[in-house]
Order: structure tokens, then sequence, then C-alpha cells
């Protein structure tokens, strides 16, 4: 609620639930093999999106090209007056001023995603500049290309031998524990 920042159109901040939900299955696994199954989930997840990325023709992911064209259908009525430095006052309900060359509008979800708000598109529209050069560059294709670029590789198994113990070496034993009464919990809090 209070950052001040981009969140460049996220505005979750539940990140550690979302996380927890998409491990669903493998949370109860012991921790090498939880490891070992979150790992596989994500080489599989970047390869597909790097497959899925490396097809995107032009300058912004196609997600975001709709996003502007929309933007754009919404400003059609609207009319933008210049009041010169790159200044415009977009005459919607309500009027809102938009500074190009600063990148804010004063609805203010221009300056919280990063990505141009139907009032500033409206605005860069009537100034005759081109759309994607206002849109920061983590909405465009090449940056999403170069998240993907790094492949995480594949770890290969590595048979441990069985170990004997012998009764006369010290072995170390879980300290005792208390089962805790009720029914075992499967969901965390």
């Amino acid at each position: 609620a209070y950052f001040r920042g981009q969140r460049f159109g996220e505005m979750w901040l539940n990140v550690a639930k979302s996380f927890n939900s998409w491990i669903r299955e493998e949370r109860h696994l012991p921790i090498t093999k939880l490891i070992d199954s979150v790992r596989i989930k994500l080489m599989r997840k970047i390869a597909k999106m790097r497959e899925l990325v490396n097809i995107w023709i032009g300058l912004i992911c196609p997600k975001m090209e709709t996003k502007l064209h929309d933007g754009f259908n919404t400003s059609r009525p609207w009319i933008a007056s210049s009041s010169g430095n790159d200044v415009y006052e977009v005459h919607s309900h309500p009027s809102v001023s938009v500074d190009i060359s600063r990148r804010i509008c004063s609805c203010g979800e221009w300056q919280l995603k990063g990505f141009p708000c139907a009032h500033a598109v409206g605005a860069i529209q009537m100034s005759g500049h081109d759309l994607s050069l206002f849109v920061d560059q983590c909405f465009y294709v090449q940056s999403y290309r170069e998240s993907y670029s790094f492949p995480i590789y594949p770890v290969p198994s590595i048979w441990k031998p069985d170990c004997n113990v012998d009764g006369d070496s010290d072995v170390v034993l879980p300290p005792l524990s208390k089962k805790q009464p009720g029914r075992p919990n499967k969901k965390r809090i």
C-alpha cells in the first residue's frame, strides 16, 4: 500500500501465496525432492516461455500491444488540448493533465504501471509521437527474450552407495518428538 515505486501492472502482494499454490502437489515432499521438483517445474516453464517469446513479432509484447489498442479506442472520443512543452489536458470525465516528456498523468496510472493510460495514449496520439517510445523497456519483446534466454540446466541423479551401520559405530538419531493431538494439517497457514 505504501510502495512508491513502479509496480509495472502487478498489484499483488502475496507472492508467497502464489508460489505455494503453484507447488501444491510438491509441498508435502521431503526437502531434497521438493527442491528438485521445483527446479524441474521452473526448467519446463522457462523453456515453454522461451519458445513462446521467440515467435512474438513486433516491438511490444502482444498483451501490452492489445492494451495500447484498448487505450486508443477508449481515448478516441476525448479531446486533448496542448498547453505547450508536451503538456496536454485530456477532456475526459474527469479532465486530466498529461505531461508526455516526464511520463506523468494526473490519474496516476502511468506512473504506477509504467505503461501509458488511456489519457496518455490520447495525448501521445495528439502530439504525433510514436506510442511505443513511451512504454517502459520491461514491456518490450526484447526484454522478455533476454529474461528467458538463460536456461536452467538439468541435474543428473547421482546414486549414493548404501551405508552399513554397525552396532559399534555411533549413530546420531533424530530427537524424540511428541505427536501433536488431532489430525495432521495438510494446508499451510
